[in-house]
């Protein structure tokens, strides 16, 4: 079966050729992502008139507003397409306290596709995610494991660290991070669209067992969130309670509206992704991954 990248996925859900693509760089968490989602809609099924932007920004700036308000604020903010709210988000981006971070950066990332969609600028795609990315590439977490959760010896991290450095790169992909545990290892790193994760990652495995077959076609992967030595052990060894978890979340985005969602979760707390690496049709393809479509075209995984 023929490997397929995700930018020519993308370009099957959205039913047309994708030519110009903009990640945004910040990563935004799959839950802040859903509320806000949740909340915009119930703002837009209210159907009240806008409030005035002045009005706004200074209920936005007041201390004693409440939380809830000043979501629903950015929110409506960030569909104002008009230069001046994008400034209003902006500044109270820069101001908030951390627990607004996030929410008034998804709204800045709203906002600015809003307002140049209004502008008739070059049609774009813009992907939101929770790890964010640069340029042309999408930032994942990745974690290798070992077989029988025997720990690794010092030539066999050595020749994974410089299969990771090697095979990345050749796919035009950035390693940012590599941190070895006691059986595992866990990578950040940038990979472009237009290349097929579990083509780079078959490669680094069969490469790697070559000298030994001593790790695992057990790959957790995942562009939400980087995962705590805890949850990625819990992941490992099958932790039913861990896994429940995991299931309860994913089964909660995909009770959105299907003019929200895509069809699935692209995150390894699904036990069937990367699942047998000596299959020659397993690829990554439309049941790997969670996306979200507006009108404008904003996909956030």
């Amino acid at each position: 079966m023929e490997q397929k990248d995700l930018k020519k996925l993308l370009q099957q859900k959205l039913n047309k050729s994708i030519s110009n693509v903009q990640i945004f760089e910040e990563g935004i968490d799959i839950h802040t992502q859903i509320e806000f989602e949740q909340k915009t809609k119930i703002i837009f099924e209210k159907n009240e008139e806008i409030i005035d932007l002045n009005i706004l920004k200074n209920n936005l700036f007041n201390d004693e507003t409440e939380i809830e308000t000043k979501k629903e604020i950015l929110i409506e903010l960030s569909f104002t397409e008009d230069v001046k709210a994008y400034r209003i988000i902006e500044d109270f981006h820069s101001k908030c306290n951390n627990d607004f971070k996030k929410w008034s950066a998804l709204a800045l990332q709203k906002s600015r596709v809003h307002i140049e969609h209004s502008l008739g600028n070059e049609e774009k795609v813009y992907i939101s995610s929770g790890l964010g990315g640069n340029g042309n590439r999408l930032r994942y977490f990745f974690v290798l494991s070992s077989n029988d959760n025997t720990p690794f010896s010092e030539f066999q991290k050595n020749i994974i660290t410089k299969e990771l450095d090697f095979t990345i790169k050749k796919y035009d992909g950035i390693v940012e991070n590599i941190i070895f545990q006691k059986y595992y290892v866990t990578i950040l790193c940038m990979i472009p669209l237009n290349h097929s994760l579990d083509k780079i990652f078959k490669s680094i495995l069969e490469e790697c067992n070559i000298l030994g077959n001593f790790l695992s076609d057990k790959v957790i992967a995942t562009n939400t969130e980087q995962f705590d030595n805890k949850t990625v052990e819990s992941l490992l060894n099958d932790d039913p309670e861990v896994s429940k978890k995991f299931d309860d979340f994913a089964q909660s985005a995909l009770s959105l509206e299907q003019d929200t969602f895509l069809d699935d979760d692209f995150d390894e707390f699904d036990d069937e992704f990367f699942d047998d690496f000596e299959d020659d049709d397993d690829d990554f393809d439309d049941d790997d991954f969670d996306g979200r479509i507006d009108d404008d075209d904003i996909l956030p995984f």
